[in-house]
């Protein structure tokens, strides 16, 4: 494992000889003979066989070794020292003086003090469950232990002597690579609690704020979209740690174990916030998921979790096969039903016995918006071991609509309105995945260092705007904002000036959020209209994540529910909505004490929401039947996506997103060689007049064409179709014109 220091039998560290090497050369301690003689030198000490009699460390040397125990996880992950008292106390210990020693030490020294080892295994929490909400932009974790009490757990900071803040427990999503190679090589040359180092790769707000702070040529030793990535199965990132080195990754898919996986270290880091000489040892986690992950994605992310979890643990408890068979990282529900229970908990808390409470979630995070439909209500007779049920019959998203996706758009707006004096001073910007291309924009969009921070840079002047803070206005009265941005050759335009207007920047906001308003609402009538529900007098709204805290979505969700409602009364049903503001919105930030922190909010909510859901909890959950694979399994999520054709420059449909897998259905007749597959996921689909504009596509090409034949697609995983040319009559029997094609709907 390369550790520094081992303990065995009475109170005798081994030091090995890289240790003695490197301590000894920097005048940190010497080697003393037993029996009292000169201070044995380095290069005798190292040419000299083992001894079996015991050397004595000297006093500078006892306390090296003591900094560096009370130091370990300052040098591992920037967790504040441990005192003293630790080494000394009979009933606390250290776990680093617990482990087998190692047998390939060169030299054993002997304490004139002895100093107090402790088994982890003493401080495992056995009834002890964690709910970890891996967020686009923050991560949050709770803990429960042997009540029903549940906590907000600080892991964003490791000054944990310092008063309580609301943003230690929100870990930022990002990482620093300032030494690639060197952390790898610490972190794989031991099972558990490697000695790897702080200096080589940072997260958290250290990262974050080495981030806002960075200049052009260090952007690519910055990684934020740890969760893009791994729900993207095409993505590659490049990537180059501050000494120089290219890392390329390929799709968080095709990351073989033992590679570099951000996930992987992310959780690492993770665990070493939670699994401390703090706090003890957990062994129980449960992971939330968006709706719109795939099987393969999820299962890939558990993995990489477990490994990082576990990679946190002392490998003494790792080595013991009776405690690790209670080790477990497991998802059981997704990030809106998650965060519908402590919503529909705190709302609702004395539910009468045959009262259902008919429910949508709109949880407008920093990366995607998440849908989620279904019915609460108290549990019957047969049901005594829980509290409430959760029925979820509906769920969908918007995959570009969160609060960074809409920080890139305003950026990529203003850049556009500028482009005049950007192509002029050579300041080139991204083209974030929603946007579209412009005349003239080849000299001004790039996928270089410079454009993604320029884009990064606006991004965060626009911030206050979008997060309202206070004085927000204060800076766009004159219509002008400045700012730091970088030309094609990496200068630094100092104060560079673009005109802005605050009034088009509300307008583009209300726009976008409208339209994933608009899907949601799309999606809650087909969840609850579709199928013969008995009748419905009200639906309950809850907004999640923080982007819910926007008061321009509240205004927009007032205007949406008074335009449904009078658009089913039209239909004969009279319903009303009620809206709920994100869980603590009502509380002002001044008055937000500790109170307000171990309770369920709207960016901690769905956190809390996995500990109360987990099997063996107080929440009965009750899942839709997820369609069968091709291969009859049902452990996939529903198809991702609304196929249909162009009319009149308007998108229809012909199959919506519960298709079975496998089932061949009609395109087209294959009288042309060449045809389009027009699809998309938003529900907005449903109405028939979503303009072909707001869709996706592909074009395809037939060998040839054929007279008495069709084309016929059937979905094959969530974001996968096949394709084939046959006739009616022979296309059950598998009797095909052309070979089967496969295609990726992105």
């Amino acid at each position: 494992c390369n550790r520094e220091y081992y303990t065995y039998g009475d109170n005798h560290i081994e030091l090995n000889r890289e240790k003695i090497k490197e301590d000894a050369m920097e005048g940190k301690f010497q080697l003393l003979q037993e029996n009292g003689q000169e201070p044995v030198s380095e290069q005798s000490a190292l040419s000299r066989e083992p001894e079996a009699a015991p050397r004595t460390l000297s006093e500078e040397g006892r306390k090296s070794l003591i900094a560096r125990l009370l130091d370990c996880d300052k040098v591992r992950c920037d967790i504040e020292r441990y005192d003293e008292k630790i080494l000394s106390d009979p009933n606390r210990g250290h776990w680093d003086l617990w482990d087998e020693p190692d047998t390939s030490a060169l030299y054993t020294v002997k304490l004139a003090d002895g100093l107090i080892a402790r088994s982890p295994a003493a401080d495992i929490k056995y009834d002890g469950v964690v709910g970890i909400d891996f967020g686009t932009k923050s991560t949050v974790v709770v803990y429960q232990e042997n009540t029903e009490h549940v906590l907000p757990m600080r892991i964003g900071t490791g000054h944990i002597s310092e008063r309580v803040e609301s943003k230690h427990y929100e870990n930022p999503t990002v990482m620093e690579l300032l030494d690639l190679e060197r952390f790898m090589t610490r972190y794989l040359a031991c099972e558990g609690r490697p000695d790897t180092r702080w200096e080589d790769l940072m997260i958290s707000h250290t990262a974050n704020d080495s981030m806002l702070a960075s200049t052009s040529e260090e952007y690519y030793s910055f990684f934020n979209e740890l969760k893009q990535w791994a729900g993207d199965r095409r993505r590659q990132i490049r990537l180059k740690d501050k000494k120089g080195k290219d890392i390329l990754l390929s799709s968080f898919l095709d990351i073989p174990q033992g590679d570099f996986n951000p996930i992987e270290i992310y959780a690492y880091y993770i665990g070493l916030y939670i699994n401390n000489m703090h706090n003890g040892i957990y062994l129980d986690y449960f992971l939330s998921f968006p709706v719109t992950y795939e099987n393969a994605v999820r299962t890939k992310i558990l993995e990489s979790f477990e490994r990082g979890l576990k990679k946190s643990l002392p490998v003494s408890v790792l080595e013991n096969e009776s405690i690790m068979e209670r080790f477990r990282v497991s998802s059981t529900i997704s990030e809106p039903a998650a965060y519908a229970i402590c919503a529909l908990e705190q709302s609702y808390p004395d539910l009468d016995e045959q009262e259902k409470i008919y429910y949508g979630i709109f949880d407008f995070g920093g990366g995607t918006t998440d849908f989620d439909y279904g019915i609460w209500r108290e549990s019957d007779p047969t049901e005594r071991k829980y509290d409430y049920v959760l029925e979820c019959f509906g769920a969908g998203g918007d995959q570009y609509l969160g609060g960074e996706s809409l920080l890139e758009l305003l950026a990529f707006e203003v850049f556009t309105e500028n482009q005049d004096v950007l192509r002029d001073a050579r300041i080139s910007f991204v083209l974030p995945p929603e946007c579209k291309r412009f005349p003239g924009c080849e000299m001004l969009l790039s996928e270089s260092q410079e454009a993604k921070l320029n884009s990064r840079q606006l991004m965060e002047v626009l911030r206050p705007y979008w997060e309202q803070r206070e004085g927000y206005l204060e800076a766009f009265q004159n219509d002008v904002i400045q700012l730091s941005l970088f030309n094609k050759e990496g200068q630094e335009q100092k104060d560079f000036s673009l005109k802005i207007s605050a009034e088009r920047i509300n307008e583009i906001l209300k726009e976008r959020i409208g339209k994933g308003i608009r899907n949601f609402f799309e999606g809650l009538r087909a969840a609850f209209f579709q199928d013969a529900h008995e009748e419905i007098e009200q639906i309950d709204i809850f907004l999640a994540g923080n982007s819910s805290r926007s008061s321009l979505v509240m205004d927009l969700f007032d205007e949406y529910t008074a335009l449904y409602a009078k658009d089913l009364a039209g239909q004969g049903k009279t319903l009303s909505f009620q809206v709920h503001r994100p869980l603590g919105f009502d509380v002002p930030s001044e008055d937000r004490d500790f109170s307000f922190i171990t309770r369920p909010n709207g960016k901690t909510g769905v956190a809390f929401g996995l500990i109360e859901g987990r099997p063996g909890g107080r929440i009965k959950l009750v899942l839709p039947d997820l369609p069968k694979n091709m291969d009859g399994r049902d452990t996939e999520i529903k198809f991702k996506y609304f196929i249909g054709y162009k009319k009149k420059n308007c998108f229809r449909i012909i199959s919506d997103r519960d298709v079975p897998y496998g089932n061949w259905i009609e395109l087209y007749d294959a009288s042309q060689q060449d045809f389009t597959i027009y699809y998309t996921s938003l529900p907005e689909a449903l109405t028939g007049q979503m303009s072909i504009l707001d869709v996706s596509k592909k074009n395809c090409r037939l060998a040839k064409t054929y007279r008495d034949a069709s084309i016929y697609y059937r979905p094959v995983a969530p974001t996968g179709i096949e394709y084939v040319v046959a006739k009616a009559d022979e296309l059950a029997s598998g009797e095909y014109l052309e070979d089967i094609v496969q295609i990726e709907l992105t």
